[in-house]
């Protein structure tokens, strides 16, 4: 499907709240919509934002439907998520996706996102925005870059340039393609089924969250075997938070299993990028065609 980048988000803009995945605290909620509400914008809220079912919130028919209702409604500018967990991809086969065809918008959230934004790309060619949701708006000034949520998404001079430290190339060269990807345990969950992220000739995009290193080394080694790494032209690894082994338990580093999940490639490789669940975290486009190029340190989005 071809790219279809939503137009930028303005002031006085809609925004409609939904929870795709599991259920957010309601403090975290109340400091999150308060945050947007300051800042100018209308929130809309899905009418069952504040379900729960165990660790869903809400059935899988309250979900899609607050997210149908949301993908459908011709007012709304952007889609912000609650909180991700676990759940989207229990409701991609729910999911109605006709209506941004003729009513793009942006959508911003990660880690469980992942699953959603792939089958929004290949729906739509409309772009995941790879950032900050509703739980992170807590007023605690860490949890991700301001300065970058807001140029990506109002798509101000400079919004498509990402740099990145000298110290987190781990090989040079340049590479150009549609960037893909997302929280990497999602990625895996996703091979083998019909939205199954297609990596060929892409740029892979990858982070994860509370997974020990002989874990990651499982799910890498899955993508390998399935081919994902065949083709790549290139390969952005996000922070890894809490990622670390257990006290005492033997691992393998984070270098140590790319060098030997990716012997036989020569595309360029870039860790410790600043977007995924640690602090700090950038807004990443995933869905676009991008440039990267380790002898200047960026990332650009051909957009």
């Amino acid at each position: 499907m071809r790219p279809r980048l939503p137009p930028p988000l303005k002031s006085g803009a809609r925004i409609g709240v939904v929870a795709p995945a599991g259920p957010i605290r309601p403090a975290l909620l109340r400091e999150g919509l308060a945050y947007l509400s300051k800042r100018g914008y209308q929130v809309v809220e899905g009418k069952h934002l504040r379900s729960r079912r165990g660790y869903l919130a809400g059935s899988d028919t309250q979900r899609a439907g607050d997210l149908n209702r949301a993908m459908a409604d011709p007012t709304l500018d952007a889609v912000i998520f609650a909180r991700g967990g676990y759940g989207c991809a229990r409701i991609l086969d729910h999911l109605d996706f006709s209506p941004l065809k003729n009513r793009p918008k942006l959508f911003l959230g990660y880690s469980d996102l992942t699953a959603f934004y792939a089958a929004l790309s290949q729906a739509t060619g409309i772009p995941g925005f790879y950032g900050p949701m509703v739980l992170n708006f807590n007023g605690a000034g860490k949890e991700f870059s301001e300065k970058s949520l807001w140029s990506v998404l109002e798509r101000r001079p400079g919004w498509n340039r990402f740099s990145f430290s000298n110290r987190g190339v781990l090989r040079r060269g340049s590479g150009e393609g549609m960037l893909v990807g997302g929280c990497l345990s999602l990625l895996v969950s996703l091979v083998g089924t019909r939205f199954d992220v297609d990596t060929r000739g892409s740029i892979l995009f990858w982070e994860e969250v509370d997974e020990e290193p002989f874990r990651i080394d499982r799910m890498l080694n899955h993508l390998r075997m399935a081919g994902k790494f065949r083709g790549l032209k290139g390969m952005i690894v996000g922070r890894l938070q809490r990622c670390a082994p257990r006290k005492g338990m033997p691992a393998l580093s984070l270098r140590e299993m790319l060098h030997d999940h990716l012997q036989g490639t020569d595309f360029p490789v870039v860790i410790d990028f600043p977007a995924g669940h640690a602090p700090g975290k950038v807004t990443l486009p995933i869905g676009l065609p991008a440039l990267l190029n380790t002898r200047e340190g960026s990332l650009e989005i051909v957009a």
